[in-house]
């Protein structure tokens, strides 16, 4: 087998995939606290809850007159819970309602930086935590929530300063560490990268995540062993196993053990694009007859991947004509 030609990051479409630890995610912790203690995820329950049963002979409007009128801390707590479901939107209005008595209370201005960040409004979501470090600047979680914002704008100073700032002030926020591992891997700087993932284990060592984080760093620093034991590691506890089985099969081929990688590239997916799979490593070091093999075999598997399998035999050709 001839030497190994340069890691590839991309072989073909096909990648190793980081998983973005995102603060409200089913990867979550869950001794995790995703808000201040104070009406947070554990929180109390609403002080006014609405009455079990209601008189279906009263209209809506008599029967509003006679709820109880909620405080800012109520649409706050109202708004814990749909956030906790899910509904976002409806944790966004409780959360507007309970600033509007209350415009300074910056846990739910906080909240509402969590919403948009989970939303996608990275925009958004950094004027909101920007709010809150400019009224309290040792907020350690505001600092973590606009670094991972930055981040996703690619605004990797910022996002590294303010990162940085949140585990200044507070050292065990593994989120933090994670998404730094994030920032380094992006930059190129897998060393560094590795050493966030391994002190978030540290930190929380039941999160899969990380360690499929770590084994993605010591795969492009070409450390393809210790990617697998790291990748082993995720998955045995609870790293998302279609994800980490296609890292854990890319970085068995790197490592010359074919045969393992192509049973790892099973486990995450179907047959046909296991071998594909295989095929496109084998492509992207050069060994073309092999590819062809591979292709062949999950066109084989399934004719209705053909078309797939059919551009990458294409791809081999061109490169064995060359």
């Amino acid at each position: 087998m001839k030497e190994r030609r340069k890691s590839a990051t991309i072989l073909y479409g096909f990648v190793y995939v980081i998983i973005m630890a995102g603060v409200m995610s089913g990867c979550a912790s869950k001794n995790s606290q995703m808000f201040p203690p104070y009406g947070g995820v554990s929180g109390p329950e609403v002080k006014n809850p609405f009455p079990k049963q209601v008189d279906q002979r009263g209209d809506d409007a008599a029967l509003s007159n006679n709820l109880p009128e909620m405080t800012c801390e109520d649409y706050e707590m109202s708004g814990d819970m749909s956030f906790r479901n899910g509904d976002y939107y409806t944790a966004f209005v409780q959360y507007e309602k309970s600033l509007e008595s209350k415009p300074d209370n910056m846990r739910v201005v906080y909240k509402k930086g969590l919403l948009f960040l989970l939303s996608h409004k990275y925009e958004d979501a950094v004027k909101e935590f920007q709010t809150v470090i400019e009224k309290d600047p040792g907020h350690a979680l505001a600092h973590a929530g606009l670094g991972e914002a930055y981040l996703h704008v690619k605004k990797y100073a910022d996002a590294e300063s303010n990162l940085q700032k949140a585990l200044e002030l507070e050292s065990g926020l593994w989120r933090a560490r994670n998404f730094l591992g994030n920032l380094y891997d992006f930059q190129g700087k897998y060393d560094m990268a590795c050493r966030e993932y391994e002190e978030a284990i540290s930190l929380s060592p039941s999160e899969g995540l990380i360690y499929n984080n770590l084994g993605v760093s010591l795969s492009l620093a070409g450390r393809y062993d210790e990617a697998v034991n790291a990748f082993k590691k995720g998955l045995e506890t609870g790293s998302p196993k279609e994800k980490t089985y296609n890292n854990l099969g890319l970085a068995l081929a790197k490592a010359g053990h074919y045969d393992a990688a192509l049973e790892a590239f099973k486990k995450g997916t179907d047959s046909a694009r296991a071998n594909n799979n295989l095929g496109c490593v084998y492509m992207a070091d050069g060994e073309y007859e092999e590819a062809a093999q591979y292709f062949n075999k999950a066109i084989a598997v399934s004719p209705k991947f053909y078309v797939k399998a059919h551009e990458n035999l294409k791809k081999v050709e061109v490169e064995t004509v060359k």
